[in-house]
């Protein structure tokens, strides 16, 4: 009877609304929440970098004081094992100081991908919104006037039958 391609397309219209809703619900829980723990991370990152830097700090003076306190002593070689442990601990801090400098810039990059995926995906799903709701309600008019001539066709038809009888 319907000879019309988009005759039958309101349910059509219910899944673009459906996936335009699960499209702005996504984009917004999913880069948001994982933006925000990566900033939790960040901030914990740049806490340890700076520790790190102090004890780097730390261990510098200590290293100076050393060697002033014990260059006029005779153990010369207690005093290069002190300065050799202390430079390696420098060094190692040094390295992880780096690392994490490393991983907060990676992290961040990641920020910047989440935010690109909250800005593609959520004009795009408040337009599916938007546009399936907006063909859904014209073809339930269409459906509804449809139906409703369709029953004042039988009614008349009815009407006809009780006559003849």
């Amino acid at each position: 009877m319907e000879t019309s391609f988009f005759s039958g397309s309101e349910n059509l219209y219910k899944y673009l609304v459906t996936i335009g809703i699960l499209l702005i619900v996504l984009t917004v829980y999913y880069p948001l929440n994982e933006k925000q723990s990566l900033e939790i991370l960040i901030i914990q990152l740049e806490k340890d970098v700076k520790l790190l830097n102090y004890k780097i700090n730390q261990n510098a003076k200590n290293l100076k004081l050393c060697v002033s306190q014990n260059i006029k002593s005779k153990n010369n070689i207690k005093i290069l094992e002190d300065i050799q442990k202390l430079n390696n601990e420098n060094y190692y801090r040094q390295l992880d100081s780096e690392r994490k400098y490393s991983e907060i810039s990676i992290r961040k990059g990641y920020i910047k991908l989440y935010n690109i995926m909250f800005w593609f995906f959520f004009p795009i799903g408040i337009y599916l919104t938007i546009f399936g709701f907006i063909k859904w309600k014209n073809a339930k008019k269409f459906d509804d006037n449809i139906l409703k001539l369709e029953n004042e066709k039988l009614e008349l038809e009815v009407k006809k039958m009780r006559e003849t009888f």
